[in-house]
């Protein structure tokens, strides 16, 4: 046994698969453990044969780094009459890369994914809502069978639940899943590792995963706790260093904490970077904000601290590959951002791996569910692209839609509130739409809330959302406001100023509000509920009055409903989304300017 640091926590050394397809490496181990804690210590059992450092000749090493991120599912994009290859293009270059690489005893190639490999497209059918459902992994299939090296969990893998992104691992990944920040949990301890070795040619390269703590979608049944990435890997690389010739971060934080693009939670990859001594990391490949970094070159601004950090954008558009030149006391590192759509299709891939899987969701993704009602009021929404704060008969539709569900499935609601992140795309007018189609507009695996207020914090809950509201000639922003359902009436005095802005003649089912201040009110919302307004809200805080009410911190109750689901069923139930089932403008939020 050899120690390098003593502590709590002891990560073990283990053997991982050395005999994956597509790969050209001689071997793969990994820290098993829970690296969150105070102090760790390393051991290696005396049996496991761990290989030497890498050991210069003549000529530098180069290692080629491919890496994507937040491809969402977008394997390929489908419709009626066809699909478009997106993940197969992918395909194409990886064994490009590949076999270039493969007689050159001086030339190596890890392939990564940044996270948040499902959850946003019709493949997330083949996931399904529970183990009795479970049929694929779309993404770790396709992974495992293009021989990907390592994906980091990207918070979006908890979307399905720990149940069911176990047996995604044990079914479908042939490849290590890494998080060094996550801590165990029942479900993945044996499945998730804090960081992986791989032994490619000589060279061993370490990757340490980091998965960022916001937007998380907490699942009833699905405990966890994700902890602040800096401490972790300032007490975990000494580690991993000492096993490695080259250290890389994996990392689904997002690029850092002023990033508009998407919730951010205790450091992002920059502030990673700065925390670090200089030049300890070679590399971070990154996720989370959909940033396409680097497109031509290396980007100083992203070099930080003497650590170069990249990303590839999202959805399947960008494919990054980094050149990592060995030498004796240094690395020398180029980038290159290459554009899916100009890269070629491999046919045997598309053929062999991804159609069968678009022929299992097909019937599923043609079903029709309805007709959009050809109204002036969803005419109006489609004119605005319902991003206004104006009243919308699609959001009305949507928040009527969750109070009668959720009764229906014995969840009583006195009303539901619901923001920007629950409305993706929009649906046309006089258009029949399918399951498909419904999938753009709410492509995420987002479940139903419900958390009390009292009738006093439901006047707080309004007057802050009307501060919220879009004030004109100012650039846009997500602030979280809130679309109310249809008992809920109030009107807003519009003013330059935020702090000014005031809502008016409150009423709840034609009562006044300032009669039932010490009601109790059973409220629905989803457990995505104003996250991606959360920086707007720090920056807006420290001179504006502001209430942020969270489900979570007023015990707020997971049903374990998907809003996706029960927006079907109430689609289905009036064969569309129309007047009739509360698609319409009913004056239940007037401004006043």
């Amino acid at each position: 046994m050899k120690e390098f640091i003593s502590g709590h926590e002891t990560l073990r050394l283990i053997r991982g698969k050395s005999d994956l397809p597509g790969t050209d490496k001689a071997g793969l181990y990994l820290l098993k453990g829970d690296a969150t804690s105070d102090g760790l210590t390393l051991e290696i059992p005396e049996d496991l044969q761990f290989p030497d450092p890498w050991r210069f000749n003549k000529d530098p090493f180069l290692l080629k780094i491919l890496h994507f991120n937040d491809i969402h599912g977008h394997f390929s994009h489908i419709d009626q009459k066809k699909n478009e290859p997106v993940f197969s293009r992918i395909v194409s270059h990886i064994r490009k890369v590949r076999s270039t690489c493969r007689d050159n005893p001086l030339s190596g190639v890890l392939v990564f994914s940044g996270g948040d490999d499902i959850i946003g497209s019709p493949f997330d059918i083949l996931v399904g809502n529970d183990l009795s459902s479970y049929q694929t992994h779309a993404g770790y299939h396709l992974y495992s069978k293009a021989g990907i090296d390592a994906a980091v969990v990207g918070n979006h893998e908890f979307d399905m639940g720990l149940d069911l992104l176990a047996r995604s691992i044990q079914t479908d990944a042939d490849f290590p899943l890494l998080s060094a920040n996550l801590k165990p949990t029942r479900q993945i301890e044996e499945l998730c590792f804090p960081a992986a070795i791989f032994y490619i040619k000589g060279v061993r390269v370490g990757v340490i995963g980091l998965t960022t703590a916001a937007e998380i979608c907490s699942r009833p049944g699905s405990e966890y706790e994700i902890v602040d990435p800096i401490p972790v890997v300032i007490r975990l690389l000494p580690i991993v260093r000492s096993l490695s010739d080259v250290v890389i971060i994996l990392s689904h934080l997002g690029y850092n904490l002023s990033s508009s693009t998407a919730a951010m939670a205790f450091a992002g990859d920059m502030e990673l970077a700065q925390s670090l001594p200089f030049g300890s990391v070679d590399l971070i490949v990154g996720g989370h904000t959909h940033d396409p970094m680097n497109q031509n070159g290396l980007d100083p601004q992203n070099y930080v601290n003497g650590i170069p950090i990249t990303q590839a954008g999202c959805n399947g558009r960008y494919l990054g590959e980094v050149d990592i030149l060995l030498h004796p006391k240094q690395t020398e590192v180029s980038v290159v951002l290459n554009c899916i759509e100009e890269l070629p299709v491999d046919v045997d891939f598309e053929e062999k791996h991804v159609q069968p899987l678009i022929e299992k969701i097909r019937p599923q993704f043609e079903k029709v569910l309805g007709t959009v009602e050809d109204s002036q009021d969803l005419r109006a929404d489609v004119r605005d692209n319902i991003g206004t704060t104006d009243e919308s008969a699609f959001y009305n539709f949507v928040s009527d839609a969750l109070v009668a569900c959720c009764r229906k499935h014995g969840f009583f609601a006195d009303l539901a509130v619901i923001d920007a992140s629950i409305i993706n795309d929009i649906l046309t007018p006089g258009k029949e739409f399918n399951y498909g189609d419904w999938m753009r507009v709410m492509p995420y695996a987002n479940t139903v809330m419900l958390f009390k207020l009292t009738g006093r914090q439901l006047v707080d809950l309004i007057q802050d959302n009307a501060r919220r509201i879009d004030i004109p000639q100012e650039p846009f922003e997500e602030r979280g406001f809130l679309r109310f359902s249809s008992k809920i009436r109030y009107r807003i005095n519009v003013s330059p100023f935020r702090s000014e802005i005031q809502a008016t003649d409150i009423l709840f089912d034609s009562v006044p509000i300032e009669k039932l201040i010490d009601r109790s009110f059973s409220i629905v919302c989803t457990n995505f509920f104003r996250v991606i307004a959360r920086r707007w809200e720090e920056h807006a805080m420290v001179s504006l009055p502001l209430l942020v009410i969270s489900p979570n911190n007023v015990q707020g109750l997971d049903t374990g409903l998907f809003v996706r689901d029960l927006l079907i069923e109430h689609i289905q139930q009036y064969e569309g989304i129309n007047y009739l089932g509360g698609a319409k403008r009913d004056g239940r939020m007037v401004k006043i300017t």
